[in-house]
């Protein structure tokens, strides 16, 4: 009979600790994705607003209005600098959460290799085991077979 895997409750728990892992990338490169499209949003309302400007600026403009529009894209600019950032700073998350999840990998895939190792051992201490009984089954059928008075 096989013994069982004495490391069994570390393989479960490299696989849980791999699972959390790859869930929190997945929710890291989410946030990624999020954050790509909020910088995409601000690049084409800046676009909107530079083109209403233009249209503006034709029909007419104050120098208050002209210093509003001036204003209020400068404030876009620096919005869409700052989701640059944002995005910058996801992406290194995103980063570090895949070199986390990969290394949470490795250590399942070593433990599993140690799995393979150990049923290796077990399944040839069972095959010696077996091939003994069936060799004591044939010395034992062979003896009374030659010796059947005793």
């Amino acid at each position: 009979m096989a013994k069982p895997f004495h490391l069994q409750p570390l393989v479960d728990l490299a696989k849980e600790r791999s699972q959390a892992a790859a869930q929190r990338l997945a929710k890291l490169k989410q946030v990624w994705l999020e954050a790509e499209n909020k910088h995409s949003q601000l690049q084409n309302y800046l676009a909107e607003y530079r083109a209403r400007l233009h249209q503006q600026t034709q029909a007419g403009l104050s120098a208050l209005q002209w210093r509003d529009y001036q204003a209020f894209i400068h404030k876009l600019e620096m919005a869409i600098q700052a989701q640059a950032q944002e995005i910058e700073r996801c992406q290194h998350a995103w980063e570090r959460g895949q070199t986390e999840w990969q290394a949470q990998e490795r250590e399942v895939n070593a433990y599993q290799t140690l799995r393979k190792r150990h049923d290796e051992v077990e399944r040839k201490v069972d095959a010696k085991q077996d091939q003994r009984q069936q060799d004591e089954f044939a010395r034992n059928q062979y003896h009374r077979k030659n010796n059947p008075h005793e």
